[in-house]
């Protein structure tokens, strides 16, 4: 069964990126993408996610708000916070609620850490 990441992200530029990124590290890897968090809850209602790429400045529900959602479903999971939001709350927020944080904009550099982390996570592996 193939490893399962989501990406989430309001801009088709970045989910394309970041999809494109990571299926070059990748490519055994099945990567599904939402352009909201609505959009996103509904597809996690629909399948099982291994880890997930989020934007912090989604329409409706905001990244870290869409993590805790998230969370409450799945505990194991590894979840990134992808952002240009540089505010240091955001990333104290996600720190604190064991969210990797990582910026934009997604360069090959940021997605390799991002992949990287995620097969060191100890539920991932």
């Amino acid at each position: 069964m193939p490893f399962k990441l989501l990406i989430v992200d309001d801009s088709q530029v970045c989910l394309m990126l970041t999809r494109g990124y990571v299926q070059s590290f990748r490519p055994d890897w099945s990567c599904s993408t939402a352009g909201s968090a609505e959009e996103a809850m509904t597809l996690i209602e629909l399948q099982h996610f291994d880890a997930y790429s989020l934007d912090y400045n989604l329409p409706g529900r905001n990244g870290l708000e869409l993590a805790k959602w998230i969370r409450n479903r799945d505990q194991q999971c590894f979840i990134g916070l992808l952002t240009s939001n540089i505010m240091n709350y955001v990333e104290d927020q996600a720190i604190s609620d064991n969210i990797n944080y990582y910026r934009k904009p997604a360069k090959p550099d940021v997605i390799r850490q991002f992949v990287s982390d995620i097969e060191r996570h100890p539920l991932c592996t």
